[in-house]
């Protein structure tokens, strides 16, 4: 992945490897922010038909990353946000419920529990040890479920859920598959077409290699049609620009969810990250993490690491995470830092998430510290 280098600055500063956090920026996605506020700055307005374009376009680019058309992503400010919309806008009934894992990351929970004012219940899935199963799920679900909220990767474990069985499992029982897919969007390889994903909602700051406050939801064009609008602003109509005329008909596609102006910069910024990804590859962009994982796990191994993220072939991702009897996981995160290696810990384990242009050399150093902080 020499070929892009370039594209990564960060590089001549230290290695990142929490991807699962924030991401630093590619050169092209500064540079795309960077020239539109320039533009704005000395045009104002001018350039607001360009703006309009590259929205679309990033529509577009973000489709393709997924397998989803562009009348299916509708933008929004935040993976908290796009759930939001998703619970709020499904067809609830009294006694109906929702079921989420009870290891969930908090905007997948919050979401659902809010639910709680419209006689909706909650359903927590119990992990065991952190791992989920399927059948773990099918517990839970009944004929009174309407969603089975899950993350495409586990935040804490880097466990990578089954969607094409979560779908079945959900859609078997009358219901919706929402996703939080903010750990694995623009890591891993997905057509949520292909494997039955009503919703999913992702920021771009981790690994789409965007800015922090601007994401997508992908909307089925299946469900589209059995979804309530949570809200309808002005730009979620269909006669936006005749401003006068207050016409409440929903846009036809999933840009009736975006309720007003949008943010544009970091629109600017996602489309540039998208495409980048889409250059890159998909496919390749997994291998590729994998690959570096997999050099990662063998080096713990070495060291006596006890692994704490699921290692099943269908349950990798690019998260990896790691405790060691001599160490705590703080003191292991400071040692690497101080040695110019950004991770974080989680839940007592070291958590390392690389991407597709970080190295070999940079893994390699990432163990040398870790031996020498646990005397190996």
């Amino acid at each position: 992945m020499a070929t892009w280098e370039n594209e990564f600055p960060v590089k001549r500063e230290c290695a990142h490897f929490n991807h699962a956090g924030m991401c630093p920026l590619p050169a092209r996605v500064a540079e795309a922010v960077s020239d539109m506020v320039d533009g704005q700055r000395d045009r104002g307005t001018a350039d607001y038909p360009k703006w309009q374009k590259v929205a679309a376009r990033g529509r577009r680019r973000i489709g393709k990353l997924i397998g989803a058309a562009a009348d299916e992503i509708a933008y929004v400010k935040s993976t908290t946000a796009g759930l939001i919309i998703a619970a709020e806008s499904i067809p609830w009934i009294e006694g109906d419920n929702a079921v989420v894992a009870n290891i969930e990351f908090p905007a997948n929970v919050y979401p659902w529990l809010n639910l709680a004012r419209r006689d909706v219940e909650t359903r927590l899935v119990p992990a065991r040890d952190g791992h989920l199963t399927l059948d773990d799920y099918a517990n839970v679900v009944d004929d009174r479920t309407r969603a089975v909220a899950v993350s495409w990767v586990q935040f804490a474990t880097g466990q990578r859920s089954d969607l094409a069985a979560l779908a079945e499992l959900a859609h078997s029982h009358g219901a919706y598959l929402v996703v939080d897919g903010i750990q694995g969007m623009g890591a891993l390889e997905i057509d949520v077409e292909a494997l039955g994903v009503d919703l999913l909602a992702a920021d771009g700051h981790k690994w789409l290699l965007s800015v922090e406050g601007c994401g997508a939801l992908y909307v089925s064009r299946r469900i589209l049609g059995d979804l309530e609008p949570f809200w309808l602003g002005w730009t979620g109509v269909c006669n936006a620009m005749d401003f006068l005329d207050y016409c409440p008909e929903p846009l036809p596609d999933a840009k009736r969810f975006e309720e007003g102006s949008l943010n544009i910069v970091g629109i600017h910024a996602l489309d540039a990250a998208a495409g980048l990804l889409l250059e890159v590859g998909p496919a390749d962009i997994e291998r590729r993490i994998i690959a570096l994982t997999d050099r990662l796990l063998e080096g713990l191994r070495v060291l006596d690491c006890t692994i704490t993220s699921p290692l099943g072939a269908r349950e990798r991702s690019g998260i990896i995470c790691f405790q060691h009897r001599a160490a705590a996981s703080e003191e292991i995160v400071a040692a690497l830092s101080a040695s110019g290696i950004v991770t974080t810990d989680r839940f007592d384990s070291v958590r390392l998430s690389p991407h597709f242009y970080n190295d070999e050399d940079e893994v390699d150093r990432c163990l040398q510290v870790v031996g020498e902080i646990v005397g190996a």
